[in-house]
């Protein structure tokens, strides 16, 4: 980078410059380099988290009440006049009318009721010297001289943005100019004449907010809260001064003045409905050399450009264009929410906060509340730029902090603004400044920023701007306060100004491309990185062995030196593919096994200038051939060399040719892994580190405690001077342990019970945090960096892909997410009342299973197709059931809608829709998902919780969907036919179901009882016949239900959900031995069942020849006969059934068919039987005679 370029963007350097002053603030060495690393490409996030890398952070709080650990906090300019501190002192419960405005030509004003103090807090530019070089005189010293004008009356009072202090060439004192919110214009053509001046009125009845001056047009332009503008023009008439004022309007024809954007126009028409637009800000975009002005207007509804030119005489509205904030409204659902489809009717209260123009960019901070998912307002920024008949929106950047949102802290969430530096975005409410990078002209929040609190209870922020690139902020204690990144070098950016190597600092950032890096590159990474420094002739005598060798060539290749590197690569390849003189076996993956020992020795190599560890290390020489060493004292260097020495060795793997012959080797049992896809887990480990190590200024303690748990879990010990820091970040291939030790601290920290429930939720909170940041960032690599590890044929696609991140075991951080979610609900989110705590902790957890279930999902897919598949699929399908329901039961639906919509889990999204009652919701899902039949699914799921009913009433509206199911599962189309009204029909489809029922008795009963209801139903139908066969299936089914439970269990029967049995079975069970307890009336139910069997006769000659079974028809007395007889069954069967009305004829057989019946056994041939039995006839026959066959 040019030093024009570095001035462009720092500013000059802060090195002895007098124009602040540092009270109390250590001197650091004059030859301090800067802890971030640098990219000329990407500006360095000081006041991030990222920021907290070095091992010497020192404090910078220069100024009591103003606390910061990783930026400069100075005063700045000239001391406050003491009456302008007076009133700011002494303001009393008036506090919330003072207003100030600090301005880029050094003069300041703060304005009390009718009260506006106006002075100069540095010198004028016109005086020559640099804004950051120019002497100021010391606190108490002299001071600058305050001019006090009164302001007119106005029922709103005055606002400091609606006042402008100027001072043109060869004017000796400033003017003046103010506008009241009601519009009454005063302008004081010098400010140390306040009787001095001009009156206008402009615009009755409106409310301005906000007053720029356009010096291009040689006037001011005035914005009023629903986005009237006037244009003010101060003349000299006769030696007087004068007021004009003109309205600017648009073009009143239909297109006129809108330029292209029709569709834009039409939807800001639409938008609001009546509501006229609210204001958000007006910003000066630019002044063309032709004299002409552009202004832009953002309101809550749209963005307008306006063109002002000839001295504001001539005005038109280039465009208007709404699409830019609903797209606004769109990133916030997709990138905050991840609401995708179109169809998802999600309302967002959207609030447009504040607007500024930088380098023709307009940037525009917005907040968001989806109170369907959490009570918080999330907070973004959003980069568009004018295009010729638009706005096109850039960039879009949530932030990593929100605030809870309701009536009460609504203002506090809405009082965010901001300001924009030269390197930074600077976030800032009346107590609290967030730093954010500027990256390219768009901020990064990849991780948090740090928070800057103005601390004393009467100390607020007035208002903010950026002088000459230096960032302001008027302390209502303080007065201004500069706030600049700390330890930063100007020169050190000039040196690492020609890199072109990877960003040093944000590794997830390297650049993907893998062609060789060029010689600048070489040059500016060898500052620190050892590698360079390696004479590649001496590696490559010292080190016969195929790793040496690759080494030298991975110098070699540093070196530009492409015919050695051919030569070795070569010789390698031979090597490794030649059979092995011995006999032995070839090793297939001997080659994948010497480039995963670099790529470990290049991430676990020792930094080589550290005396500490040569000290550790005495005699041994093992380092000195080290590729990932660096000369760094600091970790975060360490680390940061080690990501570039990684990039470059892997761009001499695909440079060489030797990427396209790696292999994949064994992990584990029966597990092959693509070699690209270790080298990507090891730079991930690099990235993590890196990662934790700008976390660890945030939260030091856990993150130590953990480190120490780590390295003790190793058997490590540091030696010497050596820290557990130290051996920590240089053991990377095993840093996945660092998590297992964060989750045994928070399982410590629940099983002590010495902390309150908040601050073990707390703590958990904290825990997740460094977890979530640390993965995020490896996420974030893996994602922008996956093209350069991918595997390069498809043999090796077909192995499976299971990264270290998704891993169980100790190799990976799967089980300890599932720790950590298990904690973090059971101690955490589900025992804390306090909302914000809970709310956090519940993001966390969504987040973690969103983690989990990623892993598990990547690696399913990987192996699909194998044998292995069926059994991962049911185990993702049951932890994806078993973490989504959490949060369910929970009820953080949102959550785990979001979760079930990822990853299909259609259960859960009909569960939530049941829960929810939100039937709106089931429709969208049945369409969103109509490929996967969700409706199918959605229906079986309610017939599984015996919700009949519901499903028609549910899916009324989508009769297909609900018509395809009924086709598939005709036993449940009646229920569609009785919700139709056709009565006729469902009676019909209930008697066949009834038919083919044969399984469960009582489901038939229901079907025949239904059957015959709609049967009754149907009008104008003749169902008789129908209503007569359930009738008797019914008597049937009665008959039945009389067995008694011992005979059905004796022929393994349940006699609970009793199978549906014919009459010939029942009829069986009625006469059959084991029935003991049988009676004639048991007989007689057998008997009156022959009418429901086609061929009754050889069933009823069974029913009798069992009824003579029963008894004893050769023993007995013979003089007793006709007593003895009446005491058979068959006698009893016989009267039961005269008395019922059974006629003989028809229902007792023939007396022959006995004495011929086999059914009897010897029976019939035995004498006694054969009296018995016809006296048994005869007597039945006189006794039930009719009376006209009597004789007279």
């Amino acid at each position: 980078m040019e030093r024009n370029m570095q001035k462009q963007l720092y500013g000059i350097a802060r090195e002895s410059s007098p124009g602040f002053r540092r009270i109390n603030t250590p001197v650091a060495d004059s030859t301090r380099k800067s802890f971030f690393g640098g990219n000329s490409s990407c500006l360095k996030k000081t006041a991030l988290s990222n920021s907290r890398l070095s091992l010497s952070v020192r404090s910078t709080q220069s100024i009591p009440g103003i606390q910061s650990d990783y930026n400069v906090v100075e005063s700045f300019g000239f001391p406050l006049p003491v009456v302008v501190n007076e009133a700011l002192t002494f303001v009393g419960s008036a506090a919330g009318t003072v207003s100030a405005k600090v301005a880029q030509n050094g003069w300041a004003w703060v304005v009390h009721g009718r009260r506006l103090l106006i002075w100069q807090y540095k010198e004028s530019s016109k005086s020559g010297s640099s804004p950051r070089t120019a002497k100021h005189p010391r606190r108490g010293a002299g001071l600058s001289q305050c001019r006090e004008l009164q302001l007119p009356y106005s029922d709103l009072g005055y606002k400091s943005d609606l006042i402008s202090v100027f001072q043109t060439d060869g004017q000796q004192m400033a003017s003046c100019i103010a506008v009241s919110a009601t519009g009454d214009v005063r302008y004081w053509s010098s400010i140390a004449h306040d009787g001095n001046n001009v009156n206008l009125p402009i615009l009755a009845g409106q409310d301005f907010v906000q007053l720029i001056n356009l010096p291009a047009q040689q006037g001011y332009l005035a914005v009023t809260t629903t986005c009237n503008l006037v244009f003010l023009r101060v003349g000299l008439t006769n030696g007087r001064y004068t007021l004009h004022h003109k309205t600017i309007k648009p073009a009143t024809s239909l297109l006129g003045g809108f330029g292209k954007k029709l569709s834009s126009m039409l939807i800001g028409m639409n938008t609001g409905g009546d509501k006229d637009p609210l204001l958000v800000g007006m910003c000066c975009e630019r002044n063309s050399p032709e004299g002409e002005t552009v202004v832009a207007v953002l309101s809550d509804r749209s963005i307008q450009r306006w063109s002002l030119s000839n001295k504001g005489n001539t005005e038109s509205l280039i465009y208007e264009d709404a699409e830019v904030v609903r797209r606004i409204r769109e990133e916030f659902k997709q990138k905050v929410w991840n609401i995708r489809a179109p169809t998802d009717n999600v309302e967002l209260e959207l609030q447009l906060l504040d607007f500024h123009i930088v380098d023709e960019k307009a940037y525009i901070l917005a907040g968001a509340v989806n109170a369907a998912h959490a009570p918080q307002m999330c907070y973004a920024v959003a980069v568009a730029s004018a295009q010729a008949d638009s706005m096109l929106l850039e960039s879009f950047t949530p932030l990593k902090f929100n605030k809870f949102y309701n009536a009460k802290t609504k203002e506090e969430c809405v009082s965010l603004r901001f300001i924009i530096g030269s390197s930074h975005i600077y976030l800032y409410t009346p107590k609290v400044v967030y730093p954010l990078l500027l990256s390219n002209a768009v901020p990064t929040a990849e991780l948090e920023a740090e928070k800057i609190e103005f601390h004393l209870h009467d100390d607020r922020i007035l208002c903010a701007a950026v002088c000459s690139r230096l960032p302001l902020f008027f302390s209502r204690t303080h007065g201004l306060v500069s706030i600049t990144p700390g330890d930063f070098d100007s020169n050190e950016l000039h040196n690492m100004s020609t890199c072109n190597t990877p960003d040093l600092f944000a590794p997830a950032s390297f650049n993907a491309s893998f062609n060789a890096p060029d010689q600048s590159a070489m040059t500016a990474s060898s500052n620190n990185l050892h590698v360079f420094e390696l004479d590649p002739e001496e590696l490559y005598s010292d080190l016969s062995d195929e790793v040496g060798q690759l080494k030298a060539a991975f110098v070699y290749h540093l070196k530009r030196n492409n015919n050695m590197v051919k030569t070795i690569v070569g010789e390698l390849l031979r090597a490794v593919n030649e059979p092995d003189p011995s006999g032995a076996p070839l090793d297939a993956y001997k080659l994948d096994r010497i480039v995963i020992t670099i790529a470990e020795d290049l991430a676990e190599d020792l930094p080589i200038a550290d005396p500490r560890w040569e000290e550790a290390l005495g005699d041994h020489e093992g380092n000195r051939h080290a590729l990932g060493s660096s000369r760094s004292m600091q970790i975060i260097h360490q680390l940061r060399d080690k990501i570039l020495a990684f990039q470059h060795f892997v761009s001499f793997l695909h440079a060489s040719g030797i990427w396209e012959k790696l292999n994949a080797i064994p992990c584990g049992s029966n597990v092959l892994k693509p070699t690209s896809f270790i080298l990507s887990d090891i730079s991930e480990k690099i990235v993590a580190a890196m990662a934790l190590r700008s976390l660890q200024a945030k939260l030091p303690k856990i993150i130590e405690n953990a480190i120490d748990a780590t390295v003790a879990m190793w058997d490590e010990k540091p030696n010497g001077s050596l820290t557990t820091q130290d051996i920590f970040y240089v053991k990377l291939c095993k840093f996945q342990s660092v998590f297992e030790a964060l989750a045994d601290l928070a399982d410590n920290q629940i099983s002590a019970q010495i902390q309150t429930t908040v601050t073990v939720a707390q703590f958990l909170n904290d825990i997740n945090s460094i977890v979530l940041d640390t993965l995020g960032q490896v996420f974030m690599h893996r994602e922008q960096q996956g093209s350069n590890y991918t595997r390069h044929n498809d043999r090796l696609a077909a192995c499976e892909n299971l990264p270290w991140t998704a891993m169980s075991g100790s190799a990976g951080v799967r089980d300890t997410l599932n720790r950590l979610i298990d904690l973090s609900l059971r101690y955490g989110a589900q025992c804390v009342s306090e909302t914000e705590v809970k709310q956090k902790l519940y993001q966390q957890i969504y987040e973690m299973v969103d983690l989990v279930l990623e892993g598990r999902k990547s690696y399913l897919d990987s192996v699909r197709g194998s044998e292995k598949a069926n059994v991962l699929q049911q185990q993702f399908e049951a932890q994806r059931s078993e973490l989504i329901s959490v949060l369910i039961k929970d009820r953080k639906y949102e959550y785990a809608a979001k979760l079930a919509e990822k990853y299909l889990d259609f259960q859960s999204l009909v569960i939530i829709c049941d829960e929810t009652k939100d039937k709106n919701r089931l429709d969208d899902y049945t369409r969103k998902y109509e490929e996967f039949e969700f409706s199918k699914f959605a229906i079986s799921w309610h017939l599984r919780q015996q919700r009949h009913g519901e499903v028609f009433e549910r899916f009324k509206g989508n009769q297909l969907a609900l018509a395809q199911f009924m086709r598939d599962h005709p036993s449940l189309g009646w229920i569609q036919l009785i919700f139709n009204g056709d009565y006729e029909r469902a009676a019909k489809v209930l008697y066949e179901l009834a038919q083919n029922e044969k399984e469960i008795v009582a489901r038939k009963k229901s079907m025949l009882s239904l059957s015959k209801l709609a049967a009754f139903a149907a009008p104008d139908s003749d169902l008789t016949a129908q209503v007569e066969k359930i009738n008797a299936d019914l008597t049937l089914i009665e008959y039945q239900s009389q067995l008694s439970h011992d005979v059905l269990q004796n022929f393994g029967l349940d006699p609970v959900e009793q199978k549906v049995l014919k009459a010939e079975d029942i009829i069986d069970l009625y006469i059959a031995e084991e029935n003991e307890s049988a009676t004639e009336v048991e007989f007689g139910k057998a008997l009156e069942l022959l009418s429901f069997v086609e061929q009754p006769y050889d069933l009823r000659h069974k029913i009798w020849c069992a009824a003579i079974r029963r008894d004893n028809w050769i023993d007995y007395d013979p003089n007793n006969a006709v007593e003895y007889m009446q005491k058979l069954m068959f006698f009893k069967i016989i009267e039961i059934s005269e008395l019922m009305g059974q006629e003989n004829d028809n229902f007792l057989p023939p007396m022959e068919e006995f004495l011929e019946s086999t059914e009897l056994d010897d029976m019939p041939q035995n004498k006694s039987f054969q009296y018995l039995l016809k006296l048994t006839y005869e007597y039945v026959a006189d006794m039930f005679k009719q009376p006209d066959d009597m004789e007279v």
